[in-house]
């Protein structure tokens, strides 16, 4: 089978591309994906101007006017607005959407399958399928998400390290407040990587975790645990989500750290598969779309010079560096400590929220306003650093004194 263009992945970030390409050109488009468009099933928070720019409105399904910063330790940080700042997005909801605006609009087709091997002939790529098929075409957009397929084929760089979500969307929730969206601090017992509770229409919610992990490996048992203790032990979330009944379990994996380099011969890497959510609070929708269309552009450049080569495609890199790199290469620097905080750390960064103007919130939020310079980034990184050495200095010290006081006594030096 031939294509003008082969788009791996059915999410976000590959409809946003084939929307792109499909409404700006003549392009035959296959995009093959082994489960089913947006088959992640989950309830991502995005920010309000977002489904507007890529016409997604149908796809809200909760709107929140106040937003909550809350640690287990109890400290907790309000933020109202006059406006919508924030929205919950049908996920799934949202990809059939992009897949049918782009379908109308274009040559689409979709294969169910999986994109097993990629050999380069003659300026153009052979795409091997798990169904036996093999595509033959000029250019390559992976957005395979966590499958990372051409990091994965190539052996190039891939995202340092994961978030490893699992939740649940409940209905019959008691959720005192369907306005307020609530991030949950990240802790020991209940997920490495933080939490979130998005009340959503139709008396329902999505609540879940994140675990941290330097693998794509989906750590099953120790999410699913964690999620268990949270919705038994953290109130108020366990009394308000007492008796709900469960619709689906929502799970996901985010790469973050971004890759150093989206563009190769023939070849684009947009979205997770290019580690492009956000470092800082890992939302990952507006980055998935913005990253598929600029994707998409520099396809349509493509298509209308007949180049496929680095040279031309790297219109793509250019843009997103422009306008991305700078906030997530500095950010990059400092979320190691960041992400590194103890539970009382934490519940202390949020003393600092609470002082916080509502639109710098939504400025923290997407962009972790105020985004540090590199200068202050490489000192706070070698401050953290400095800081772990000397503390586990300390603690060779103590264990050192402390067997010492065990009354241990040197054995006694022979007359010889």
């Amino acid at each position: 089978m031939q294509a003008d263009i082969v788009i791996v992945g059915g999410g976000l970030a590959g409809l946003s591309a084939a929307t792109e390409v499909a409404i700006h050109s003549r392009a035959s488009i296959v995009i093959v994906e082994h489960h089913g468009l947006g088959s992640n099933r989950t309830t991502p928070m995005t920010f309000a101007d977002v489904p507007g720019r890529f016409g997604l409105e149908d796809c809200v399904i909760g709107r929140y006017r106040r937003f909550s910063f809350h640690s287990p330790l109890g400290n907790r940080s309000t933020h109202a607005f006059e406006t919508v700042p924030l929205v919950a997005l049908a996920y799934r909801q949202a990809c059939e959407t992009l897949f049918k605006r782009a379908s109308s609009a274009g040559h689409v087709s979709l294969v169910y399958a999986t994109a097993s091997r990629l050999v380069r002939h003659d300026r153009r790529w052979r795409m091997a399928l798990s169904d036996g098929q093999v595509l033959d075409t000029p250019l390559v957009i992976d957005a395979s998400g966590r499958g990372l397929f051409a990091s994965r084929v190539f052996g190039l760089e891939q995202p340092k390290e994961y978030s490893h979500c699992y939740g649940v969307r409940l209905s019959q929730c008691r959720v005192p407040d369907p306005d307020e969206a609530i991030f949950l601090a990240p802790c020991r017992v209940y997920g490495s990587g933080g939490g979130w509770l998005y009340p959503l229409d139709g008396n329902q919610a999505s609540f879940g975790y994140a675990t941290l992990g330097r693998t794509p490996v989906w750590p099953g048992d120790v999410v699913k645990a964690n999620l268990k203790r949270a919705l038994t032990e953290f109130e108020p979330y366990a009394a308000w989500l007492k008796g709900a009944v469960q619709e689906q379990i929502e799970t996901g994996t985010i790469p973050i750290y971004p890759l150093r380099r989206f563009v190769y011969d023939g070849l684009l890497i947009a979205g997770d598969a290019a580690g492009q959510a956000t470092i800082w609070s890992c939302m990952g929708s507006e980055a998935a779309l913005t990253a598929g269309q600029l994707a998409g552009e520099a396809a349509v450049h493509a298509l209308r010079s007949g180049d496929f080569g680095v040279r031309t495609l790297s219109l793509y890199q250019a843009n997103w560096d422009q306008c991305y790199r700078r906030t997530y290469q500095h950010n990059a620097w400092i979320s190691p400590v960041v992400w590194s905080m103890s539970e009382e750390e934490w519940n202390r960064q949020i003393s600092l929220t609470q002082k916080l103007t509502p639109d710098q919130m939504v400025a923290r939020l997407r962009t972790n306003w105020p985004v540090p310079t590199m200068t202050q980034a490489v000192f706070v990184r070698a401050y953290d650093v400095a800081g772990r050495a000397r503390r586990g200095l300390m603690r060779r010290l103590r264990a050192g004194l402390s067997f010492q006081h065990t009354g241990a006594k040197p054995a006694k030096r022979s007359e010889d």
